[in-house]
């Protein structure tokens, strides 16, 4: 990747040498028997596949893991979230980071025909309930993030709402360092939210490096202002 930056075109790598990547990492990930190996695998193959600009190659990989389990959508769990959710939720952020909103509404819009099973509307509904006993959306809150993206600079302030609205999920997933890469670059990239200055150089060069290289308390109040908006804004991207 930095030989394309610094000498060719393309910023992030060839697609066809990150897809080849991601094929591998894939196939590895199969062959392991360690959790955490197979998850590093899985999240550097969908990082790869994102770079490569293939959300539908994403999607099939995606069709072939379980759905998430009761303990795994219970308000409050202390488990990861389940593996088809956290891969979405990391290619969603990634590709937002990444400023390719066009792959990112593909892959969202594949996952919600071809994966999930459960009512999108009723997720949308349970996203706002506090007494429900059901922990939020990953495919709602990528609904929400990539309309909050695609306004302009002064939905800033929906854009940390949701951040907070969902982080107890974000702080379970695998690596959460790179994710709050992702989360720090959208904001300062769609919103002009700028990380304290000792977070910068270190993000910078960790989203510089994405192209080469292999990555307790329930929900916080809703505020009720903040999630018609988000909603509002959802339902005009045609997600519902």
């Amino acid at each position: 990747a930095t030989w394309s930056s610094d000498l060719g075109t393309i910023k992030f790598g060839h697609n066809g040498l990150q897809e080849v990547l991601a094929e591998q990492c894939w196939k590895l990930s199969q062959m392991e028997e360690e959790t955490e190996e197979i998850m590093d695998l899985q999240c550097d193959a969908v990082q790869h596949m994102a770079l490569a600009e293939q959300p539908d190659k994403i999607i099939e990989w995606l069709k072939t893991l379980p759905a998430p389990t009761e303990e795994e959508t219970r308000s409050g769990h202390s488990c990861p979230p389940a593996v088809r959710d956290a891969l979405l939720t990391r290619s969603l952020l990634l590709m937002c980071a990444f400023e390719n909103l066009r792959d990112a509404n593909a892959l969202l819009r594949a996952y919600i025909d071809k994966v999930e099973e459960r009512d999108i509307k009723g997720l949308a509904e349970s996203y706002t309930k506090k007494d429900d006993g059901k922990a939020p959306s990953h495919a709602i809150f990528g609904c929400m993030l990539l309309r909050i993206c695609e306004k302009d600079v002064r939905t800033g302030p929906l854009f940390s709402w949701l951040m907070r609205s969902f982080k107890r999920e974000l702080d379970r997933l695998y690596n959460p360092q790179a994710i709050l890469g992702y989360t720090t670059k959208i904001g300062k990239t769609y919103f002009n939210i700028q990380p304290p200055p000792s977070m910068l150089n270190t993000i910078e060069n960790m989203m510089s490096m994405m192209g080469g290289a292999g990555g307790g308390g329930g929900m916080p109040p809703m505020n009720p202002a903040m999630m018609q908006a988000a909603m509002a804004q959802m339902q005009q991207g045609g997600m519902m």
